[in-house]
């Protein structure tokens, strides 16, 4: 089994931080990894469905100077659980809470260079509630019919890959 032998923190911002991993691995080899870790506790991805639809958000994406296709989400706040982060993310987001919640999945981004999770959540029984949330501009709320998911999809760009991964995920498991 491999092991980290030494870990140091190379760099910090507001969000995440970047640590050196010294590591040993059962056959002697060493190797140096650098690894983006997010700051807090994790994240949660809802999919929330009224009757047979499941409500989509389109929002600002920093990183791609583009609007994406994604589902609400939100990161889990200091002594928050997820299904309460969930919760919270919907009224924030879509202004529906929910009476019903299923924690569905962990999921690593990209566990070879990131150490960030989202907790895939499922949502139903919904009702309307909002919250205020810190989005800069209003969200685009989508609705699609789950028999038309497909064809939806294919006509979308720039979809959150964890939208596609919780949705293989829901359906697959």
């Amino acid at each position: 089994m491999s092991k980290i032998t030494n870990r140091k923190i190379i760099a910090r911002t507001n969000l995440f931080r970047i640590d050196k991993l010294d590591v040993r691995f059962n056959n002697g080899q060493k190797r140096e990894y650098e690894v983006i870790c997010g700051t807090g506790n994790g994240a949660v991805m809802i999919l929330p469905f009224i009757d047979n639809e499941l409500i989509f958000i389109r929002e600002y994406a920093a990183a791609i100077d583009d609007y994406s296709l994604t589902l609400p989400k939100g990161k889990i706040d200091d002594g928050e659980t997820v299904l309460e982060a969930a919760n919270r993310e919907l009224q924030e987001e879509i202004g529906y809470k929910a009476n019903k919640l299923e924690h569905v999945y962990l999921l690593d981004l990209a566990p070879g260079y990131v150490n960030h999770k989202t907790n895939i959540v499922m949502a139903s029984d919904l009702i309307a509630s909002k919250l205020d949330g810190d989005e800069p501009e209003p969200l685009e709320i989508i609705k699609c019919d789950k028999e038309n998911l497909g064809e939806f999809l294919a006509s979308q760009k720039n979809i959150d890959s964890r939208v596609l991964s919780a949705l293989y995920i829901i359906e697959k498991f």
